[in-house]
């Protein structure tokens, strides 16, 4: 190996422990109350139904007075679920519910059917 080589190998080698040092030293310790911040702003957030990996029912698609009637119809029953009126371009759409699964959201289905017999699951 030539001088010129070894002289750029060393420069190298210094180079890259120089920046893992510098890398290596960079350390945080943990906060665990953030932590637990944290986790229990994801589980408000899946109990909000924030994220979109749900399931909700479909009550109605149309014109927007119809939209309108069907989700007054729907308060006027009180059931458990909060209903929402959204647009769903061309169309107005009345969604009930924010379910986690598709099980929980069939068995809202067939109490919320005996009243409103075209409402389907939908996955947004």
């Amino acid at each position: 190996m030539s001088k010129k080589n070894k002289k750029t190998l060393l420069l190298a080698l210094s180079f890259y422990a120089i920046a893992f040092q510098v890398i290596a030293q960079n350390y945080k310790p943990i906060n665990k109350q953030f932590i637990e911040e944290l986790i229990t702003t994801k589980i408000a957030m899946d109990r909000s139904g924030d994220f979109k990996d749900r399931y909700t029912i479909q009550l109605f698609y149309g014109e927007r007075e119809k939209a309108i009637d069907t989700k007054e119809n729907y308060d006027l029953l009180s059931l458990a679920w909060k209903s929402e009126l959204r647009w769903a371009e061309p169309y107005h759409t009345v969604w009930v519910g924010s379910y986690r699964s598709r099980l929980e959201a069939d068995r809202a289905l067939l109490e919320i059917k005996e009243k409103f017999t075209g409402a389907l699951v939908v996955k947004p």
